[in-house]
């Protein structure tokens, strides 16, 4: 499976490159790849079937500067904290259910890299003592899927406390609005990037990584789709 590893870039890029590289996969162009970057800015990213007013707090939002992407894929809102998290992607030719187990596995792989004992809850969700440290979202095309979440070793989470509006559907659900945590919190030190992303690395090997670069056609392709996610249109259509 391909690496690639490609760093930082804003909010609306990296999400027209992940559906290129869907787009691209499905039609068997790319091979099946793992790729790990970061938000940059600090970015709240929405589901796609969200309604912006209900899960955003704009008040905060906009007093702390934090721009908002819609993604292509379902799931609740997330902080992408430019300093304090790596973001993944896998894609390739399995069901939505095999994309989440697949992840799962390198996420748990990874923490315990990192003496953490973390466990992968079905349907997308990694925890540790009840606690996310990791969220998925994930969007299929042509028997293809591609898998997105975070890994979060040291998220600023009061800023994501007060960027979201409290969730009545989590609240339904027994859920509280934040049960998430980080790696640094759970080992009671800064866990650095270098740190979290040989993690990764290590609790992805057993999918045969071979690095490799985004080719030219997923950036053609990724440039054509920022226009939608950078419209305002795409953002508010819930």
């Amino acid at each position: 499976m391909r690496l690639v590893i490609s760093g930082g870039d804003r909010g609306e890029n990296q999400m027209a490159l992940d559906e290129a590289m869907l787009i691209l996969a499905s039609h068997k162009i790319i091979p099946p790849t793992v790729r790990l970057w970061n938000f940059s800015p600090t970015t709240l990213s929405i589901g796609r079937f969200l309604a912006y007013q209900d899960w955003v707090n704009e008040e905060e939002r906009v007093r702390l500067s934090i721009p908002v992407v819609r993604r292509f894929t379902g799931g609740g809102p997330a902080l992408h904290d430019e300093r304090g998290e790596i973001t993944w992607s896998i894609v390739g030719e399995f069901s939505m259910e095999e994309g989440y187990e697949i992840a799962g596995r390198g996420i748990v792989n990874a923490c315990e890299v990192l003496g953490i004992e973390a466990t992968f809850t079905p349907i997308n969700d990694v925890e540790v003592d009840g606690k996310k440290i990791t969220g998925m979202a994930g969007a299929t095309r042509r028997g293809f899927t591609l898998v997105h979440g975070t890994f979060m070793f040291d998220t600023d989470l009061e800023k994501l406390a007060v960027i979201r509006q409290p969730s009545a559907k989590e609240n339904v659900r027994g859920k509280p609005s934040v049960r998430v945590t980080t790696l640094s919190n759970i080992l009671g030190s800064k866990v650095s990037r270098d740190e979290a992303t040989k993690a990764l690395l290590e609790g992805f090997s057993w999918l045969g990584l071979q690095e490799g670069e985004i080719s030219h056609l997923e950036r053609d392709l990724a440039k054509e789709l920022s226009f939608k996610y950078s419209n305002e249109k795409w953002l508010k259509i819930r």
